[in-house]
């Protein structure tokens, strides 16, 4: 501190060490920069609110309610010829068909032809496409492939525009959101995004990327639901008047089924609310305009470098700035589109106000002279009181019909020494350890008698080439014990794949697995070698093997059975000499009598049954796993015996998963603190579920037993180890102050809780005290003569001065209390 004083003008000096952590945050920690810029652009939209969408735009949705009453989706390919039949009928402008309609389905072969055929008749149809693999890097587009919809395949005159779309910080220099390509060549194809296929803009196009500008909710677009158009359709004046010259999108609305996003206006926007707002964004000239982004990084964090000096000594020339900061951003985002990098502003303005900076240095310095720490404070009370214990337990010894109000101080003692020795605890390390019984196998750690046979029947089944089933909760671990399997087999020198069945959607999941030939679908430019391809003499891991549907499982079994596969679009039989270990934390033999899970592949894959039991059935693995999580995430860190108690008392419903997320959060808070002990407070809350004793608990309850006399503060003291009495007395008062802001700040109430008492005596004095407290802030409050709550707390240092900083919070509520009336 000595060092700050010699600095002539320490304001400057803080400004500047505050600005230049300002651009280290701005230009390097870009997930908070973003975060901050994406909350502003948020309350500008909540602010300006909804705007209008152009009249021209119509949207029929495909609801949950259509889709139960049409029949299962996908809807047969009649309806769309039917619907855009009747939209040619009624002259509509533009048909936008957002949904994507694939080729290869037999069920809807038969409609296809009538579908091409409507679309031909109608001549401004615009089919939905898929671009596969997009990827923006170094500012240029790349895409594995372009899949067309059926009816472009079977006719050319059809027209189509791609419905992808990129999220986050895209490009570089700009905030996240949703990015659409204009035009994309893939393959010397080019094609136009859904929205720009739509408007149909003659200008020469380029492979510029528009930012879509959510400046309207999904419910302000006027929509049909199919169904409702359909009975419309059967008054040709109504289905005019709706309909005539308007661009009308079809798409699915209904949850289960379209792809979601969230906006500042709705909670959920299916994928057609998306391309109705990029159009009307292309009708109106109003995607996001990002091309300044960087530009104002440069200018903002110059105008902070300004800042510092021109409002070193003018605090409310700083909020005057933030303000007008404010007025111009908003009108330039909601006028004119323009996006800037807000956080290059905010956040230097966050970090170099200076007078709160000082005072909290100069208020520590001063709390660190003037008190001891809570943990040497209560570590004396535990000596104290243990000390006390001894000669009470000597005087019980002694008397032979001891009386019971001493029989129960010693009890009430113990108690009051075991809440002490948790504090204790907490700061102790956890050492009843032994690691000789702890083993690790292929990553799973245990020395549980449940893991440990387990394990045996790993060891008895991996030789072999039967097919297992792994069941257990997610978790648990159950990828580990597929490994294990394949690395004590013979085919540990080959491959080990593991696969997520749920992560992939149905159609992935077939070509992942047995690969395609080229040409089996559009733009399939190359053969594809599969995963059980990859994995022939190997081992293959099916985990979530419960999610897979009914024709997957029928090709699944055909190669448990024989080896033989088809690829996509291949009628040879390929070979793979494969062993399959599946997982599941689903009843599969439920699932068969649900007929949700065919009986045949059942008892294919459950020729050997291993059960991974969860976490809570094991708890003598935590302790090893979790040394084991804290070495890998930094050695030098230990854990408190408590912490400890409380992570082995706990349900662990998420397992080993959990377990992990818990101790690498624990290490962080730990770190962060600069210290080498995990304590309770590094867990989750909802884990701690004893209360410590505390500083403020051992102090009220030893006035309280004193009845708040004249020389209980003395007394209380001398209790905890002959602390200062300055410490008991500030204390008090932060816990008076407390209590008064609990009770809505009537006396009363706050005397009946700090006094825990019906004695009049004793409310008396804890009323007078509080009420000397307040009219202490009343008079002074009356002398500075002001209603500026930051002027009033500059000048009200003395009564902060000493006061422990988590009551200061109390202190300022009651201020402003006082203020107000």
């Amino acid at each position: 501190m000595a060092y700050f004083q010699k600095i002539k003008n320490i304001t400057l000096f803080i400004r500047l060490a505050a600005f230049v952590a300002a651009v280290f945050i701005v230009l390097f920690w870009q997930s908070f920069s973003s975060g901050i810029n994406s909350f502003t652009e948020k309350y500008f939209y909540k602010i300006s609110g909804t705007s209008v969408p152009d009249s021209s735009i119509v949207i029929i949705c495909i609801t949950e309610n259509d889709i139960e009453k049409l029949g299962v989706w996908p809807l047969k390919r009649s309806y769309y010829a039917l619907a855009i039949n009747n939209l040619r009928k009624a002259h509509a402008k533009k048909i936008g068909l957002e949904i994507f309609l694939s080729e290869g389905n037999v069920f809807q072969s038969i409609y296809n032809e009538l579908l091409t055929q409507q679309i031909e008749d109608a001549g401004n149809v615009v089919l939905g496409s898929l671009v596969g693999g997009l990827k923006y890097e170094n500012e240029k587009f790349s895409a594995d492939s372009l899949i067309y919809p059926s009816p472009k395949i079977q006719s050319e005159k059809s027209k189509t525009g791609h419905l992808n779309y990129l999220r986050s910080r895209i490009p570089a220099g700009s905030s996240e959101g949703i990015f659409i390509p204009e035009l994309l060549i893939i393959n010397d194809e080019i094609e136009q995004s859904f929205s720009n296929a739509i408007f149909d803009n003659r200008k020469e196009l380029n492979q510029e990327l528009v930012k879509v500008n959510f400046n309207i909710s999904w419910n302000s677009f006027n929509k049909y639901s199919l169904l409702e158009f359909f009975q419309i359709s059967e008054n040709e004046e109504k289905l005019q008047n709706l309909f005539k010259d308007k661009i009308v999108l079809i798409g699915v609305s209904d949850p289960a089924r379209a792809k979601i996003l969230t906006t500042s206006f709705d909670e959920v926007i299916p994928g057609v609310g998306l391309h109705a707002t990029a159009l009307n964004n292309k009708i109106n000239d109003e995607f996001i305009i990002y091309k300044y982004f960087q530009l104002s990084t440069f200018l903002f964090l110059l105008f902070g470098l300004a800042l510092i000096y021109f409002f070193a000594k003018n605090g409310s020339g700083l909020y005057f700035t933030a303000g007008l900061f404010n007025i111009i951003s908003f009108y330039l985002f909601v006028n004119h589109e323009m996006e800037l990098n807000y956080s290059a502003f905010i956040i230097p303005v966050i970090l170099i106000l200076p007078a709160e900076l000082i005072n909290y240095l100069f208020m520590k310095k001063r709390q660190l002279t003037l008190s001891i720490s809570e943990t040497d404070i209560l570590k004396a009370a535990l000596k104290t009181k243990e000390a006390i214990l001894e000669k009470m337990q000597k005087e019980l010894v002694l008397k032979k019909n001891p009386p019971n109000e001493l029989i129960n101080q010693v009890s009430l003692l113990k108690n009051e020494i075991e809440q002490l020795k948790m504090n204790e605890q907490d700061e102790a390390e956890n050492i009843n350890y032994n690691e000789e019984d702890v083993k690790d196998f292929y990553g799973i750690i245990y020395r549980s008698k449940i893991i440990h046979d387990t394990i045996s029947i790993v060891k008895k089944t991996a030789p072999n080439n039967a097919t297992i089933l792994i069941t257990g909760e997610s978790g648990s671990g159950k990828e580990l014990i597929a490994n294990a399997v394949h690395q004590l087999s013979e085919r540990r020198n080959n491959n080990f794949i593991a696969v997520n069945c749920a992560a992939l959607s149905e159609t992935l999941l077939e070509s992942e697995l047995f690969g395609h030939v080229k040409g089996a679908f559009t733009n399939a430019v190359a053969n594809k070698k599969g995963l059980f391809e990859a994995a022939d003499k190997g081992t293959i891991f099916l985990d979530e093997i419960g999610e897979t549907n009914e024709n997957f499982q029928l090709k699944l079994l055909r190669i448990i059975q024989s080896g033989e596969y088809q690829k996509v679009g291949s009628s040879e039989t390929s070979y793979s000499d494969v062993r399959i270990v599946a997982a599941t934390n689903k009843n599969l033999e439920e699932m068969v009598k649900e007929k949700k899970f065919r009986e045949d592949l059942f008892y294919r894959l459950n020729v050997i049954n291993i059960y991974l039991p969860p976490l809570r059935e094991r708890k003598e693995d935590i302790e090893p796993i979790v040394n084991f999580f804290l070495k890998r995430e930094n050695k030098n860190l230990s854990i408190s015996k408590a912490a400890m108690e409380q992570l082995i008392e706990n349900e662990w419903k998420g397992n080993v998963r959990e377990l992990e997320s818990v101790v690498k959060r624990a290490c962080i808070f730990a770190s962060a603190e600069n210290r080498d002990i995990i304590k309770l407070s590094d867990l989750p809350s909802e884990m701690i579920k004893n209360v410590k004793s505390n500083l403020e608990g051992l102090i009220l309850e030893s006035l309280r037993e004193k009845e708040f006399s004249h020389t209980s503060i003395n007394e209380t003291a001398k209790e905890l180890g002959n602390i200062s009495r300055t410490i008991v007395s500030e204390n008090f008062r932060g816990i008076v102050f407390k209590n008064y802001f609990d009770s809505n700040f009537e006396i009363d109430a706050a005397v009946r809780k700090i006094s825990a008492s019906v004695k009049p005596e004793m409310m008396d004095k804890v009323e007078s005290k509080l009420n000397t407290y307040l009219k202490n802030i009343d008079k002074d409050l009356q002398r500075i003569n002001s209603t500026d709550f930051e002027e009033i707390k500059k000048a009200f240092i003395s009564k902060y001065k000493n006061l422990p900083q988590k009551y200061h919070f109390y202190l300022d509520e009651i201020i402003k209390n006082m203020l107000l009336k």
